[in-house]
């Protein structure tokens, strides 16, 4: 069951998202309304699949991007399983150079087979394309 609900906005604000819901593929303002709300409540909910570190949790910047690449390589699967296991283990300060050292070999390793795919899909078009 859907209910009714009243919004008040500025008139130039009210401008604004006119002219959004014009340029895009909404029926009307409830719609845009709707969709705008959910995704605000998405972006902002904790949801334990995230990858991304919540900003509500501070830390530095170095030990945040260090967690993001150790997610990037599959070393943990959440930010959340990072956390637990490098405060259990100690490892938010200099431990990280280790990993980050043994990861980058096979970055190294990842990003040359990839540029060999490229090579061979530049190689089948170029074939295809004749």
């Amino acid at each position: 069951m859907e209910k009714k609900i009243s919004l008040r906005v500025s008139d130039e604000d009210l401008e604004i998202i006119d002219s959004f819901i014009s340029r895009h593929d909404f029926s009307n303002r409830s719609a845009f309304l709707r969709e705008a709300a959910m995704e605000y409540i998405n972006r902002h909910s904790v949801r334990k699949s995230d990858k991304e570190i919540p900003a509500r949790i501070s830390l530095p910047k170095r030990i945040k991007n260090n967690i993001h690449y150790l997610i990037s390589v599959e070393h943990y699967e959440s930010w959340e399983a990072a956390l637990r296991d490098l405060v259990k283990q100690g490892l938010l300060n200099e431990d990280m150079k280790e990993l980050r050292e043994k990861y980058s070999q096979m970055g190294e390793i990842s990003n040359s087979v990839e540029s060999i795919l490229e090579v061979e899909r530049q190689n089948q078009s170029e074939y295809l394309s004749r």
